[in-house]
This record gives C-alpha cells, sequence and structure tokens, in this order.
C-alpha cells in the first residue's frame, strides 16, 4: 500500500497581502502544490505612525479572512498548519489584540517572525529551487509592505539575513502625501534618500557584475508591465517608476491594469527597487518565486 505524501499550509499574513499555500512532499521528496491564493488585507495600515499600532478594522478583516481559507481550503485537515506574520504585526504594539483573536476565531496561534526569521526563510526557499541550488553564491531582495529583506547565500548557507524598514506601505505613508495622485519631484526625492541612508547603514554591497534576485508582488506586476520578461533593467525599472510616478491612481488602474489594492504604493515599490539596484550598481535583477512559505515549507515537509 502506497503511503500518502505528507501535506502543509502555510498562511503568511505579510503588511500588504495575506498568502495561502497548501503542498504535500510526495514519495520522491518533491514538493507539490496543491492550492495557493492571495488575499488583497492590507494589516499594515498605519505602519509607519509612532507608535504602530494595528486597527480594529485590519485586525476583523485578517481575522476573518485567515478563518475563512481555513473552513474552506482545510475543512478537518490532518495536515500541519502554521499562520506567521511579519512586519507590520512584529512591530505594532497591539499585536497581541490580533493574536488573541485569530487563536479564538481559529484555535491556532500566531507566529510573529522576526526579521532575521523571515529573511532566512526567504534564504532557504531560494536554496530549494532548483534553478539556483548550484549556484556557489547568491544576493536577494524581497520587496513587502513593511520592510525588505535581504540575503545572502553562499554554497548551502545563509550568509547574511536583514530585515531593512524599507517596505512601500511603510516608505510611501511616511514621505508621500497622496498616493492617488501624481508625485512630487520632492517626495520621489526624499524616498530615494531614505533607501540610501538605510543602504548606507547596513554597509550592503555585491561583486561587481552581480545578477541580484528580487521577490515579492511587485515583481509579478513589473513582469506584466514589460511583456513577460523575468530579468528586468535597472534602467527599465527606473523608466516604469517614473512613468507612473506622474499619473494618478485612477490611469495607473485604467492604462495599465494594475490591480487597485497596489496601485497606490506601485511607483514607491518602483523607486526602491530602482534605487537598491542604483545604490549596489547592479545593471539588473530577476524575477524569483522563491519566497517565504516556501522557505516554511521546505521545514514543515522536511525537504
Amino acid at each position: 500500500m502506497m503511503i500518502q505524501p505528507q501535506s502543509a499550509a502555510v498562511i503568511d499574513l505579510g503588511t500588504n497581502s495575506i498568502k495561502f499555500i497548501l503542498a504535500e512532499r510526495t514519495d520522491e521528496n518533491a514538493l507539490n502544490i496543491l492550492e495557493e491564493q492571495t488575499l488583497e488585507v492590507r494589516i499594515g495600515e498605519g505602519i509607519s505612525q509612532d507608535p504602530a499600532r494595528l486597527t480594529s478594522n485590519a485586525i476583523e478583516a485578517s481575522v476573518q479572512a485567515i478563518a475563512k481559507i481555513i473552513k474552506v481550503h482545510l475543512p478537518n485537515s490532518n495536515c500541519a498548519i502554521r499562520i506567521v506574520a511579519t512586519s507590520a504585526v512584529r512591530e505594532a504594539e497591539n499585536s497581541d489584540q490580533l493574536t488573541v483573536a485569530l487563536k479564538a476565531e481559529t484555535g491556532i496561534t500566531l507566529e510573529i517572525l522576526d526579521g532575521h526569521t523571515e529573511a532566512y526563510y526567504i534564504g532557504q526557499a531560494i536554496r530549494m529551487n532548483p534553478l539556483y541550488a548550484k549556484k556557489k553564491q547568491l544576493y536577494a531582495i524581497d520587496l513587502g509592505g513593511g520592510s525588505l529583506e535581504w540575503i545572502h547565500i553562499k554554497a548551502d548557507s545563509v550568509q547574511q539575513a536583514l530585515s531593512l524598514p524599507l517596505g512601500a506601505v511603510r516608505l510611501t505613508e511616511r514621505w508621500i502625501k497622496d498616493p492617488q495622485k501624481p508625485l512630487f519631484d520632492s517626495e520621489i526625492t526624499a524616498v530615494r534618500r531614505a533607501v540610501e541612508r538605510t543602504l548606507t547603514s547596513s554597509k550592503l554591497n555585491v561583486p561587481l557584475g552581480t545578477t541580484l534576485l528580487g521577490s515579492g508582488g511587485v515583481f509579478y506586476i513589473l513582469k506584466q508591465l514589460v511583456g513577460g520578461s523575468e530579468q528586468f533593467e535597472t534602467k527599465e525599472i527606473e523608466g516604469w517608476a517614473q512613468s507612473l510616478a506622474k499619473i494618478d491612481i485612477a490611469q495607473r488602474i485604467q492604462q495599465y491594469l494594475i490591480p487597485e489594492k497596489r496601485a497606490d504604493i506601485l511607483p514607491v515599490a518602483l523607486i526602491t527597487i530602482a534605487s537598491v539596484l542604483e545604490f549596489l550598481q547592479v545593471n539588473s535583477i530577476e524575477h524569483s518565486r522563491s519566497t517565504l512559505k516556501y522557505g516554511l515549507l521546505k521545514e514543515l515537509l522536511k525537504l
């Protein structure tokens, strides 16, 4: 009799969205994705405030969205389940309200990952990808709503894993007066300087000629904008950043089919990526699908 592959589910409560994935380990010790979904629920609304707090509406929306995922996709499931939260929740002074509400609704305890751990799991996901498994050295960024994760992998180990306060929601709230409107040049400059200050203080660098890996929702939109390519030149990203910054949110949605829930933060996301590449003197970035949820699955399924 064949043994059924072990299954596991991850629900990633990010600053700008909730990501769900259900997968199994096959008899060949490979990962087989059964279901995958992204819900545009922004738990990190107001993340740039001091002190950072989660709104009651955001908490309620997030708890109900996660409860629905479990009810619809994981009814009576015996698979291992991990629900994790990242930047917005770990920084919020009232994150305990979310933890208590989620436990009461689902019976599952929310894990709040620190920045290093979040970056580490992304690194594990990259190493699991056969496209990168044989690379001696890799550098990657993952741009979320609250933070930017920086990962340096050498041989089979994660050499450096950092979480930097450069998320697209955070920078938009901090530096853009009205993200529904075209951005002022002074606002664009402020975002660039914020990125440069953070990268300088973090002492990040890469060898000349390095191709950086990039993950996060912005790269899927960028792929759509450039016609399907998975490789993006720095000057190409800069061009799109400038173009989208010059128009209002309605035009971004109508002319370029930008998802409504992402259209307000996309210009800043692209400015951030372009600024990172320019700072590192890197000419291009390659879209990587190796994100946090895959690193967590690797651990759960012992791949």
